[in-house]
């Protein structure tokens, strides 16, 4: 494992192994210890931002904010939140004037751009080893070593625009790392026998990647009853791994299935480890906040996730809302990592439907629907897909495996969306399509989008 990373450390000129070898350490300190590590470099971000960050400077001094007055969590909540449209509208004032952002030690990246035009994100050489030293500490979780074979199911990379090194940086490191890249937008029914034998004879540890893509192919496992050989865990990211999802996926592949969390703007936010009682937050790399919509905490509901990094000096996150919604735990994981957890990632804030009486519920209302009815939508559908034009009506969509739906499920499902919606359509079609990132959307709506 050192020697993996030593490579990565020697290709991109970050200091992995030293920052891995100190979150080995820091995931046993108790609470205050690891609250005041936080803390300091809470301060320290603070006053970096207002002597370098334009934005943060003049955003401090328009609210009568001085570092030295940040003496609590209560003060610094007294910062005003960073939204995803202000973030882009002042993108080039976030970035810091003291950090040459042609350096190599600063690396340049964006967001998706699912709901909005992409925000381009610079991140420095702590930032990137926060977010790689926490993610191999994650594998150890998992029981993995980096060195051990994994398959990664994502998007096909680009290759217009980089040049030749980083071409070859990513080829190298690839192959150093023993990964094995599937391209999830090739998947089809005539695609994904081959790309599984090819996944059979490659016999990885680890298979990661975009849920949608890891769905695809478990249902072909499935479906042949084929067991991959040494697979020891699965791991989806990008989209919310609702339980309906973990309990097909754990009996697809016959091996636990592992959550993650992190966005472009910060990474490595929170991991699961095994014990499966939530997500332990990297608190030694992100400060984390869960407000509702009139901006108070909350602690037993969803929320909207409000983040810090604490380690990006070239272009700081600080109190920024990116859109998700979580929900803490007051849990303490018996696997003896002390930090503060998550119980769950509950999607993005958009991912929400109006009711006729008004009330917002997010996606997961949809599950909890299906789970109660009596008919088991496990045995007809493959997936599912809401939209919402109008408040108070949807377009229930459903991708199903392949067989007629019994009239007395579709009757049953209209009966319980009727009680909930003035206007309550069903269709159902051979596919659900994913969107051009490779993500696939359960809840489309054009009242939030």
């Amino acid at each position: 494992m050192n020697s993996f990373i030593f490579f990565q450390d020697i290709l991109t000129g970050t200091n992995i192994r030293k920052t891995y070898a100190f979150l080995k350490s820091t995931e046993k300190w108790q609470e205050d210890q690891l609250a005041g590590y936080q803390w300091k470099k809470l301060q320290q971000l603070i006053s970096h931002a207002y002597s370098n960050v334009p934005y943060y400077h003049d955003l401090f001094v328009k609210n009568d904010i001085h570092p030295d007055d940040v003496k609590n969590l209560t003060d610094f909540k007294n910062i005003p939140i960073l939204t995803k449209e202000t973030a882009r509208g002042e993108s080039k004032r976030l970035i810091a004037k003291n950090i040459n952002i042609n350096s190599r030690s600063i690396n340049k990246g964006k967001t998706g751009g699912t709901t909005g035009s992409p925000l381009p994100v610079y991140k420095d050489l702590s930032t990137r080893n926060f977010t790689w030293g926490a993610y191999y500490r994650w594998y150890g979780w998992m029981g993995i070593s980096p060195r051990e074979r994994e398959v990664v199911l994502w998007g096909s990379p680009k290759v217009l625009g980089k040049n030749h090194k980083v071409i070859a940086i990513n080829l190298l490191r690839r192959h150093f790392s023993n990964t094995m890249m599937v391209n999830a937008f090739n998947l089809n029914e005539n695609s994904i026998p081959g790309i599984v034998e090819k996944i059979i004879k490659y016999k990885p540890s680890l298979i990661r990647g975009y849920l949608s893509a890891i769905y695809q192919v478990g249902h072909y496992l499935l479906d042949q009853q084929i067991t991959i050989p040494e697979l020891k865990a699965v791991s989806t990211t990008t989209e919310t791994l609702l339980p309906h999802y973990r309990a097909f996926l754990e009996k697809a592949y016959r091996v636990p299935v592992y959550d993650q969390y992190g966005c472009g703007e910060c990474g490595s936010i929170a991991f699961e480890c095994n014990r499966h009682n939530g997500l332990h937050i990297t608190e030694e790399h992100v400060h984390i906040e869960i407000l509702d919509y009139q901006g108070k905490p909350v602690f037993d509901k969803a929320g909207r996730i409000i983040l810090t990094d604490l380690d990006n000096y070239a272009m700081p996150f600080i109190r920024y809302e990116n859109g998700d919604l979580g929900t803490f735990s007051h849990q303490k994981c018996s696997c003896g990592v002390n930090s503060g957890m998550l119980k769950c990632i509950d999607g993005r804030s958009i991912d929400t439907i109006i009711l006729k009486n008004g009330n917002v519920v997010h996606g997961v209302f949809f599950t909890d629907i299906l789970y109660e009815m009596k008919n088991s939508f496990s045995n007809h559908i493959k997936r599912f897909q809401v939209y919402q034009g109008k408040s108070g009506e949807i377009e229930f969509r459903i991708e199903s495996r392949g067989v007629q739906l019994p009239d007395e499920f579709i009757k049953e499902l209209q009966a319980l969306l009727n009680r909930f919606f003035d206007l309550a359509s069903i269709q159902v079609v051979d596919k659900l399509e994913n969107d051009q990132n490779g993500k696939f959307r359960y809840i489309v709506s054009d009242i939030f989008d």
